[in-house]
């Protein structure tokens, strides 16, 4: 079964077209998810992994540079098509740093609490102007993650705004 990180290599070679491990990294490196922006150093052996297990090729690029043009195997493509389709982990709230400091927050003092929620609630602004912003020129696959992530920052607005009104 491939790992989280596995399954987003895939698929940004499969379904977003980055050809070489660089223009993979390029894609974790530049995510708005702090998460996946700290993978970055993970996708080289990731993809070292993938092509050991025979999940994607690598061929020379033409024009004699370095780089290694990847390519998603039919064992790649049925690997990747399982991951999407497992609906445990799809499921999973996986791991969620806002969730995680939430309980946090509440056992601070209230001035220090409003502070917190408040500094998060214009980071949580920032990002969704960042998303609105973006959306236009969002390819296929990357637009319906920018969808969801919009509503969640709006649930986690809404959150805050519950928990500072009582």
């Amino acid at each position: 079964m491939l790992t989280e990180l596995e399954g987003a290599v895939l698929s940004e070679i499969r379904d977003r077209g980055r050809r070489t491990a660089f223009q993979v990294r390029g894609a974790f490196k530049s995510s708005p998810s702090v998460e996946w922006s700290g993978s970055a150093g993970s996708v080289y052996p990731a993809i070292k992994r993938l092509e050991g297990a025979g999940l994607i090729r690598s061929e020379p690029l033409p024009g004699g540079r370095r780089a290694m043009a990847l390519r998603v195997t039919e064992a790649g493509e049925a690997a990747l098509d399982a991951w999407a389709r497992d609906p445990q982990r799809a499921a999973g709230v996986g791991l969620d740093p806002f969730r995680l400091r939430s309980g946090i927050w509440l056992t601070l003092e209230p001035q220090a609490r409003r502070a917190a929620m408040r500094d998060v609630s214009e980071a949580i602004q920032a990002s969704i102007a960042a998303h609105e912003r973006d959306l236009a020129a969002a390819d296929p696959i990357e637009r319906p993650r920018m969808l969801l992530a919009l509503r969640l920052q709006r649930l986690r607005l809404d959150w805050i705004e519950e928990t500072l009104a009582q």
